[in-house]
């Protein structure tokens, strides 16, 4: 019996990769379950991905909680303050500490949407979401293949996706297409909060990369981009009309369907080079 079935499954298909067979992670853990197949039933052995529970604090403030893969905690939460519009993605953190199950994070200048995070917190909420659409001005541009190149990478570097079926991937690369930064997480959104906090402590110019991830592009997705400053955000999977309509309004470019030599744009065209 095999000791990872999806694993196994993937080696069939020639998606498995050899380097990957004695991982140790705190992504994931072995678990044991019964499967049915037409007529026979047997127990085997799994990996099966962890989802934990995670706070984040901001100046002592409650902003928000993550059900989220255990890796890459401070990535997760400077890229969650920049995609979700509470602070610019030049803004220095003082500190980000990670103490049991929760994520301090201390800015010392007190902008503006960290004084409505207070004023939030005194009237027992912290939902916070900027109105005001941030319009994208860089110049860069990708040509059609070095998308295609990019997504198709989503598949050989998810590695924790191979051993267990249940993660999301994302990238941020450069114009050639080339990976720059990439995260896995339990969450679609929380693996783009990661790999743009990724980038960010590298120092990385985001308004001359792509972010490329696994899923949907949802509205929120899309959001989480154009805070970042990030000109293009492509996907194998579909978008929505909201998304659409964000990535117009920000003028950046929004790619779904990429596959095989094939893709959608969707917004942004002038953005792609053919």
């Amino acid at each position: 019996m095999s000791e990872n079935w999806h694993s196994e499954r993937n080696r069939k298909t020639q998606v498995f990769r050899r380097d990957e067979e004695y991982i140790s992670s705190p992504f994931y853990v072995p678990m044991n379950c019964l499967e049915i197949t037409d007529n026979t039933k047997q127990h085997i052995n799994v990996d099966v991905i962890v989802e934990e529970r995670f706070d984040l604090l901001v100046n002592n403030v409650h902003i928000s909680t993550f059900f989220a893969s255990p890796q890459e905690l401070k990535e997760l939460a400077l890229g969650f303050l920049v995609c979700e519009g509470f602070i610019e993605p030049d803004t220095k953190l003082d500190s980000i500490r990670i103490e049991d199950k929760s994520i301090f994070c201390e800015i010392k200048i007190n902008t503006p949407e960290l004084e409505e995070l207070t004023h939030l917190e005194r009237c027992g909420t912290t939902s916070y979401r900027k109105d005001v659409v941030k319009h994208n001005n860089s110049n860069t541009k990708f040509a059609a293949d070095a998308i295609i190149h990019a997504v198709g990478q989503l598949k050989e570097i998810g590695r924790v996706w191979h051993r267990t079926g249940g993660a999301h991937t994302s990238l941020i690369c450069n114009k050639q297409g080339e990976v720059l930064f990439f995260c896995e997480d339990v969450g679609r959104a929380c693996s783009v909060d990661k790999v743009v906090g990724k980038a960010l402590i590298s120092g990385t110019e985001l308004s001359e990369c792509a972010l490329v991830t696994t899923g949907r592009l949802a509205s929120t997705m899309v959001s989480k981009a154009v805070n970042a400053g990030i000109p293009l955000v492509a996907s194998k999977g579909a978008t929505v009309r909201e998304a659409v309509e964000l990535a117009e309004k920000a003028g950046i470019a929004l790619v779904a369907f990429v596959r095989g030599r094939n893709l959608y744009v969707y917004a942004g065209e002038e953005r792609v080079i053919s």
